[in-house]
């Protein structure tokens, strides 16, 4: 089954309204009856003037009834339109005080709605509320800074040691090999390079032995 919607509450200015729609809708009408009615009368009249001249249209009773019923006609349509006039007046009047009654009752609710804020809201409240706000961004700030600090410390600190590495480089030149960490003892472990010495001073009495061995020989190939 389908869901039943809402109905529309009717109030007494609803009816009232209502009622005075009505009635300047039917003044509408008589209204534009009477001018039917004017109109046509007018154009008998007409006819009539154009038939009767001077004083038999004076005499005739026919003419007389008609101007006498379009005059009376005439102020029934000026009553009717004053009518109108005042009932668009009221429901004018009566719309404009509506919307002000609706604009009393919001502000109404919106006051004691303020009203109950007010109240759960005080200022001692408040002020705890935003001394403890305060407090809590002092405390961050604190961290930041000491946080901070301690990147920006150890920055410099980093910066220091490769200023103080460049003055050194500068200063005493590029360190020599041996005095890195193990080399002294790699070069003390290689073989003495004092018996080279004594094989490259043998070298010449060698070759000064081979001439006197080469004459030795020569006497016994003979």
């Amino acid at each position: 089954m389908g869901q039943q919607g809402s109905r529309i509450k009717v109030t007494e200015a609803d009816k009232a309204m209502l009622q005075l729609k009505m009635a300047k809708d039917e003044l509408h009408r008589y209204s534009r009856r009477t001018e039917t009615l004017i109109n046509t009368e007018r154009n008998e009249l007409k006819g009539l003037c154009s038939r009767l001249k001077g004083k038999q249209l004076k005499e005739d009773p026919r003419a007389r009834l008609l101007l006498k019923r379009m005059h009376y006609q005439q102020r029934l349509l000026e009553q009717c339109t004053d009518q109108i006039i005042n009932l668009e007046t009221m429901v004018q009047s009566i719309e404009f005080k509506l919307v002000e009654k609706s604009f009393i009752d919001g502000l109404q609710k919106g006051n004691q709605l303020l009203k109950k804020l007010n109240s759960e809201l005080n200022l001692e409240k408040v002020e705890n509320i935003m001394d403890a706000a305060a407090e809590q961004i002092e405390i961050q700030r604190e961290i930041d800074d000491t946080l901070s600090n301690a990147i920006v410390g150890s920055t410099i600190n980093d910066e220091i040691d490769k200023e103080l590495e460049q003055l050194d480089r500068e200063t005493n030149g590029v360190e020599k090999v041996a005095s890195a960490p193990g080399v002294q003892d790699k070069l003390e472990q290689l073989p003495s390079t004092e018996k080279l010495g004594k094989f490259k001073a043998s070298e010449p009495e060698l070759e000064e032995e081979q001439p006197q061995r080469r004459a030795q020989n020569e006497p016994l190939l003979a």
